[in-house]
């Protein structure tokens, strides 16, 4: 089929989820533990600039964590699933086709051109962000992998906002 793919990606999900459940966490960094709190699992970015690399054991990081102010929680899927139900339900209003790809990621697909369809995903980014509170890096390319590669760009460079086309 013809067209644009997009990839619609949660930045920091569970992270994110724990300050959509918590707004006091919002620009602090907080750490996802694995299962019985053994391993950082995710990170927000405030979390990912003080050098915390998923998969550290917390044990290991632990004292150092408090006194850089971290917040640990342990991972509630329940609630993590829930807020992905709703981000997708979102997301699947604004273009056809969504292939949910994870808990954070889904591909929608675009017959329209290359300006409207980044319109549009604008439009979502900002509806996912007010409706469910959890915000999302959007890739825009003719393929899934290079929708991938745009995408990671979105989330590493503010000046996107959030959004890249693949061009």
């Amino acid at each position: 089929m013809p067209g644009l793919m997009v990839l619609a990606d949660a930045n920091s999900f569970f992270a994110s989820c724990e300050t959509v459940f918590d707004p006091s966490l919002i620009d602090r960094p907080v750490v996802v533990l694995s299962n019985n709190d053994g391993c950082v699992v995710a990170r927000s970015a405030a979390a990912k600039r003080l050098g915390i690399v998923n998969g550290t054991p917390w044990f290991k990081i632990r004292e150092q964590a408090a006194h850089d102010g971290v917040v640990a929680s342990s991972s509630n899927y329940e609630l993590y699933a829930s807020l992905s139900a709703r981000m997708m339900a979102v997301m699947s209003t604004f273009l056809p086709g969504q292939e949910v790809y994870s808990i954070d990621e889904c591909f929608l697909h675009s017959t329209l051109d290359p300006r409207h369809t980044a319109e549009i995903c604008v439009r979502m980014r900002t509806a996912v962000l007010d409706g469910v509170g959890i915000p999302v890096s959007v890739g825009i390319a003719p393929t899934k992998t290079l929708a991938k590669i745009a995408n990671h760009w979105a989330k590493q460079h503010p000046a996107s906002h959030g959004v890249t086309m693949w061009d």
